[in-house]
């Protein structure tokens, strides 16, 4: 029999009038009809021993009674305190099934009381006057009590479930499915797979944000989303939104880490760190992939770059400085804009400083020539590499500082995150505050990045890196192409990924980048090199004119 929220046929207008009240507290309850049936009978029944007509009977299938957020609830209430349907009486199976929080059992009492409402119990037989209303308190507060407790039991359990590595029974993340590994007194123990499908949409979202669609240049969160929905992909039958797409981009587990009871319930609120449940699931993403992805948001991220510096077509922008005054280099145009040109900042805004223009034109020519011939020629590339290998006693002296620097740069961070979390632990602060969240989420990229360093510095001091002509020839040929690519966006991502700065004088250019991502791409050939984002180390400029 299915039970559903319905209106009862026409009533004697002489007798009591009522409406009933049933609920269910989970979904799986609500989908097996639990007890639903029960209740409905029990309230007919109470309505024939007080010889009042049902009027309507509202059903709240699948949700806790501990709070008023039910859609039914909140109907049945404004049915019954409504004067034009004359109700007389709201009948539960029991009081537990209308609250189990003693405030908002008192609260919603009276608020019927006032309309002239009474509620009344079909398995609780309660007298009227002050001695019934002390009982209903009592057992009112008694039921919250009960629900606290069963709260706190089931809330044990399914910590020591997630401790034990299983999942608790939510939507797992997108690119994950449950599977049973375990039955135990009947009840499943269920872990997280890999959903091959999903996980392909997963991995295809990040190689599109670094990369882009058939060499088209990395793409944004808004336009990755278009992309999906125009191809036909789904979210779970869904289309997407930059919300579920920003959510992918940001996901740990997708590199193997899950946290359980980071989020109360109840209040929404981020639960203090230490309360945290770390869970291993299986990863989908590369770490490396999901650190470039994460540094990429983060210089993306309009609070720290300017929009202009984003998504400009403009190739120095953001890197280009003055050598006389140290300022930015912006742009301007001349002959009602048929010449651009990148002048001094301080000029062009405040009206004083060098004034030193040039066309721009002329030095992106100059900086991809310069890159070209001094940096990514092969024979200039692998001498370059091979000075970052040499094994000489002050190359391991070099070695051994920059692993001890490294070292207390990653304690530094991880100091920095305690501190912040300390924060969290004593309410200063809410991880929810995108300010505060951004801090952490830097702090842990940090982490990530100085521990993969370490790794990257431990293993150069036990083995030289292995680079070959062809690789270096390769990647020297597939670098020179991508700094020619017609799509200016796309050749200043490129550009960008390679050169930190560009100290613009009157009678030379100089620029600065990271040696390491050179080292990387042409040791994993250019496969890695199309892959590749900037790291926050700059210092591939050993000697004042090595890149000039």
């Amino acid at each position: 029999m299915a039970i559903a929220s319905r209106a009862r046929p026409k009533t004697n207008p002489n007798r009591l009038r009522a409406v009933g009240y049933c609920r269910v507290s989970t979904k799986r309850q609500a989908d097996h009809q639990i007890s639903l049936e029960e209740q409905d009978k029990k309230i007919d029944a109470t309505c024939v021993l007080r010889d009042a007509d049902l009027v309507e009977t509202f059903i709240e299938p699948g949700l806790t009674a501990r709070v008023d957020r039910r859609p039914e609830l909140k109907r049945m209430l404004e049915y019954a305190c409504d004067p034009a349907n004359r109700i007389d009486l709201v009948i539960v199976y029991a009081f537990s099934r209308f609250f189990r929080n003693a405030r908002q059992y008192l609260n919603y009492k009276e608020r019927l009381k006032e309309a002239g409402v009474r509620l009344v119990s079909a398995t609780q037989d309660i007298p009227e006057g002050p001695h019934g209303e002390l009982m209903e308190t009592i057992l009112a507060a008694f039921d919250g009590h009960q629900s606290e407790v069963n709260a706190g039991i089931v809330r044990d359990m399914m910590m020591a479930n997630a401790e034990e590595g299983y999942w608790n029974g939510s939507a797992p993340p997108f690119g994950y499915r449950t599977k049973v590994a375990l039955v135990l007194r009947r009840k499943e123990k269920k872990v997280l797979e890999i959903d091959e499908e999903e996980a392909a949409i997963v991995n295809k979202v990040f190689r599109l944000y670094l990369r882009g669609h058939e060499g088209g240049g990395p793409m944004g969160i808004k336009a990755i989303t278009t992309h999906l929905n125009t191809k036909g992909y789904r979210y779970r039958g869904k289309a997407f939104y930059t919300a579920s797409v920003e959510r992918i981009l940001k996901n740990e587990a997708y590199i193997g880490i899950h946290y359980y009871n980071r989020i109360d319930s109840r209040t929404r609120k981020v639960r203090p760190p230490a309360e945290w449940i770390k869970m291993e699931v299986p990863s989908i993403v590369e770490a490396e992939t999901f650190d470039a992805v994460q540094r990429t948001l983060q210089a993306r991220n309009p609070r720290k770059t300017a929009p202009r510096v984003v998504t400009g077509a403009t190739l120095l922008t953001g890197i280009a400085v003055c050598e006389k005054c140290g300022r930015g280099m912006m742009l301007r145009t001349g002959k009602g804009g048929r010449y651009r040109y990148l002048t001094c900042a301080k000029r062009a805004t405040e009206g004083t400083g060098c004034g030193h223009s040039i066309r721009m034109d002329k030095v992106d020519e100059l900086v991809i020539k310069a890159m070209e011939d001094h940096v990514f020629r092969p024979d200039r590339l692998t001498a370059i590499l091979e000075t970052m290998t040499d094994r000489t006693d002050d190359t391991r002296q070099q070695l051994e500082a920059e692993i001890d620097r490294q070292r207390i740069a990653v304690g530094e961070a991880q100091a920095r995150l305690d501190r912040l979390y300390d924060a969290i632990e004593a309410g200063v602060a809410e991880l929810h505050d995108p300010r505060f969240k951004e801090r952490v989420d830097l702090a842990k990229l940090q982490i990530r990045e100085g521990t993969a360093n370490l790794a990257s510095l431990r293993q150069r001091r036990s083995v030289k890196a292995e680079l070959s002509p062809a690789m270096v020839r390769r990647f020297s040929s597939g670098i020179r192409r991508r700094l020619r690519d017609s799509d200016p966006s796309f050749r200043r991502t490129w550009v960008h990924m390679f050169v930190s700065k560009v100290t613009i004088g009157r009678d030379c250019i100089r620029i600065c980048g990271p040696k390491d991502q050179r080292l990387k791409a042409a040791s994993d050939g250019e496969d890695s090199a199309r892959a590749m984002v900037p790291t926050f180390a700059r210092e591939w400029r050993a000697r004042r004119d090595s890149n000039s």
